[in-house]
């Protein structure tokens, strides 16, 4: 397990005093005689939110909390930190013993690879959002609990970010799908066009109707 925490210790940029944390942040209650990543993934489910929350609202000092709640929602969604492990390469050292979640994790990172070439995609496998929560975690426990260390450490992580003016222009993308669809005498209710994942329900309506739009014609 070594080399694997060495290098994923590079694409952190972070070299651990307890390197158990990050090997248990990698590990999935799958894998056998070996400590899972559970608890970790609990406390970076608390975190991680209220990293973001402390950067959203030292960079939206103006905007309401709505806003910001949905902000912090679609930077910590299942989808966003999945994509986020996959650009970085740190899927490919989750520990496990599952064929599907294999299976999963490949279906998507294939997906990632050609969702400009070919049509369909695959759902967001959570144990890559999970690993990501526990790294952090990992992380956070590393660093006697240093929030403003944390942050400075794993917000090229996070990168790209989700913005208010990414927000601001997703909510054009559901009215839009409606008015093509009603200019061409078509009807979505009840056809699946299109798919999305997320932690919550509004970012799952915008995604899904992005990524609806883009398979129309």
């Amino acid at each position: 397990m070594e080399a694997s925490v060495f290098a994923v210790e590079k694409i952190i940029g972070y070299t651990f005093q307890n390197k158990k944390l990050l090997e248990h942040a990698l590990t999935h209650t799958s894998y056998p005689e070996a400590v899972s990543y559970e608890h970790l993934e609990y406390v970076g489910d608390a975190v991680l939110g209220l990293a973001i929350s402390s950067h959203l609202f030292l960079t939206y000092s103006s905007v309401d909390s709505d806003t910001l709640s949905l902000l912090r929602a679609a930077n910590v969604s299942t989808e966003k930190l999945a994509r986020a492990a996959v650009r970085h390469g740190l899927h490919s050292y989750v520990r496990h013993n599952m064929v599907s979640i294999g299976d999963e994790i490949k279906a998507f990172v294939d997906a990632i690879g050609c969702e400009n070439d070919c049509a369909g995609s695959a759902k967001a496998p959570k144990i890559l959002a999970d690993i990501m929560k526990s790294i952090v975690a990992a992380i956070f426990i590393d660093v006697n609990l240093d929030l403003k260390r944390l942050w400075v450490i794993i917000k090229g992580l996070l990168e790209p970010m989700v913005t208010l003016d990414d927000l601001e222009q997703n909510p054009q993308s559901v009215k839009m799908l409606y008015e093509i669809c009603q200019k061409n005498g078509k009807k979505v209710d009840g056809e699946l066009v299109a798919s999305a994942s997320s932690d919550q329900k509004d970012i799952t309506r915008l995604e899904a109707a992005k990524a609806a739009l883009d398979k129309l014609p």
